[in-house]
């Protein structure tokens, strides 16, 4: 991952501004799912299969330090795989697989998805953008919860997306609820804050100064965006499994 690059208008232009690093770094990748139904696990697990030939696992610490010293200690180049929209199916289909495969999950969680009732999570989403799969679920209950975050926790790594599925904007009580409010959930839920943030649609920390200090008042390290992983700060260990410190570093 390059540092400080600035953002293309295309996908093909952003290779061939990096295609050098491409070729000649030990590049953590990063691949993203959102929905994996059980009528995908097959197609799922090939995909899976295949990637454990040739990346390895790559967990918050491990990125960390990848990112302090540029050196990739693993013979393979790593593969950091993303779950988007905080979906029980990731946990009922995908997290068996990444397991059986040796992955580590990035669950990037909408707290008030996670905390919404089954009762009321097909509303909830209807006036949100989060696709949902019609009938999946006789009980209705679509979104992780927090039972089931708790043994992510342990293995993987569950990260922020937002309390809402939301979007960068301007208004100043949007921000503190989409970006500080969900810290404090993760916190009063799982024990700790988390780690790692994205946006709906990737916008990058150093876009909009506003939600950049609520981004700094929340602690978060990483920042995942559509074009760079920003490693923000170091921060110290939490109590259950990977790390956390303090200082701004470069981006990834």
């Amino acid at each position: 991952m390059v540092a400080n690059m600035p953002e293309p208008s295309t996908f093909r232009q952003q290779v061939l501004a990096e295609s050098p690093a491409l070729q000649s770094s030990p590049l953590v990748r990063a691949a993203n799912f959102h929905n994996t139904p059980k009528y995908r696990a097959q197609q799922i697990e090939a995909q899976l299969q295949h990637w454990s030939k040739s990346f390895s696992s790559v967990n918050e610490n491990e990125l960390d330090a990848y990112l302090a010293t540029g050196v990739w200690p693993k013979p393979l180049p790593g593969l950091i795989i993303g779950l988007y929209n905080g979906y029980r199916n990731q946990y009922d289909i995908m997290l068996p697989l990444l397991e059986k495969y040796g992955f580590v999950g990035w669950f990037f969680v909408p707290t008030a998805f996670a905390s919404a009732p089954a009762a009321t999570q097909t509303t909830f989403v209807a006036t949100r953008t989060i696709k949902i799969i019609p009938h999946e679920y006789s009980d209705g209950r679509y979104a992780l919860n927090w039972d089931e975050l708790k043994v992510l926790d342990k293995k993987h790594v569950v990260a922020c997306h937002t309390r809402n599925h939301a979007k960068l904007a301007s208004d100043a009580a949007y921000l503190q609820n989409e970006i500080v409010a969900p810290q404090l959930d993760f916190e009063r839920r799982l024990g700790h804050r988390v780690r790692s943030f994205a946006w709906l649609s990737g916008s990058a920390y150093g876009d909009h100064p506003a939600s950049d200090r609520l981004i700094d008042a929340a602690q978060y390290q990483f920042v995942f965006s559509n074009y760079t992983i920003q490693k923000i700060r170091t921060m110290p260990v939490h109590a259950t499994s990977q790390t956390q410190t303090h200082n701004t570093e470069a981006s990834a």
